[in-house]
């Protein structure tokens, strides 16, 4: 994902902005044409599952399986958290996900909390948690 000032100040813009913070630009070649706008299952920022944790995730980044699999399940583990993991391996499947960023996407009783793989890490998680006003406890 580009910064998105750098992208507006190269002439795209915002066609759509969900609640989670993503936003969807365009840069049109054809000024009649259709902006693009994000699939359904996205617009809530939130997944179907509403307990505990649930990740979703794909081999788009080498370490997130690592991560995914070791560091994020070992947190939540001691922390006593119910953690599913839906790891995304078909384009149907990354395209119905609820989530625009189908590297990493971490969601608490399900809603969206973040993109960001050093949540994984125990030492982060409680301040990613805190950061999006999330009691764990």
């Amino acid at each position: 994902m580009s910064d998105t000032k750098w992208l507006i100040k190269q002439g795209f813009e915002t066609c759509q902005k969900l609640p989670s913070g993503f936003s969807l630009l365009v840069k049109k070649i054809n000024a009649e044409a259709a902006n693009p706008r994000f699939k359904d299952t996205v617009l809530s920022g939130e997944c179907k599952d509403k307990e505990g944790l649930v990740v979703y995730y794909s081999n788009r980044c080498p370490f997130t399986d690592f991560h995914v699999r070791t560091s994020l399940t070992a947190t939540a583990e001691k922390r006593k958290l119910p953690l599913k993991i839906i790891k995304l391996e078909t384009m149907e499947q990354a395209q119905s996900a609820p989530t625009p960023a189908t590297i990493f996407s971490l969601f608490y009783k399900g809603k969206f909390i973040t993109t960001d793989l050093s949540v994984c890490m125990d030492s982060r998680f409680d301040k990613v948690m805190e950061k999006n006003d999330t009691n764990i406890f």
